[in-house]
């Protein structure tokens, strides 16, 4: 049974076509999962998250296209993947030393991507604290300006100008590098 043939079966909530969907996608989901988490999200939070993209599809699978059940549980998957990160980060102090660049596309020898990774760590390390670890949590950790407030035990505003003005400066610093 081809691809749109399921999908047609899962429009019409056959539970059976979601089965089958699952059994294909559920390793893809899982990488994609654990890639986006930088393998910080535990195997039952990543199980669990898993779930959650197969209870999506299934409530929203009127919205699938022909030809592209691949694409969007991939969607889903790195939408509820940083979801969840959201939700079990540590309020711990982050150092920008334990946290590694990475996406999809990263190979870990390109030599591009470590020059890259070298200049933000020396431009995130010329903004003092609490600057510095609240670009680490807002761009790498993926916590909302509101979560970063209130563990920071800082004003929301205070939060979003800083995040803003470090965007200016960082920008500034890339560009002089040929960024």
């Amino acid at each position: 049974m081809n691809e749109n043939q399921i999908v047609d079966r899962l429009k019409k909530h056959d539970e059976r076509a979601l089965g089958e969907i699952m059994d294909k996608f559920t390793p893809l989901v899982s990488a994609i999962i654990y890639n986006v988490s930088k393998g910080s999200l535990t195997s039952s939070d990543i199980e669990e998250t898993a779930a959650d993209v197969f209870f999506t599809l299934w409530n929203n699978s009127d919205k699938v296209q022909e030809g592209s059940l691949k694409g969007y549980i991939s969607a889903i998957a790195k939408t509820k993947a940083l979801d969840k990160m959201r939700t079990v980060k540590s309020p711990e102090i982050v150092d920008i030393d334990d946290v590694v660049l990475a996406d999809e596309y990263m190979i870990e020898d390109n030599i591009d991507r470590q020059a890259l990774h070298k200049d933000l760590c020396d431009a995130l390390n010329q903004f003092g604290e609490p600057d510095k670890e609240i670009l680490v949590r807002y761009y790498y950790y993926y916590q909302t300006a509101q979560k970063i407030s209130d563990i920071m035990d800082l004003k929301l505003e205070a939060v979003k100008s800083k995040i803003k003005r470090a965007r200016v400066k960082l920008k500034a610093f890339l560009t002089e590098r040929g960024y």
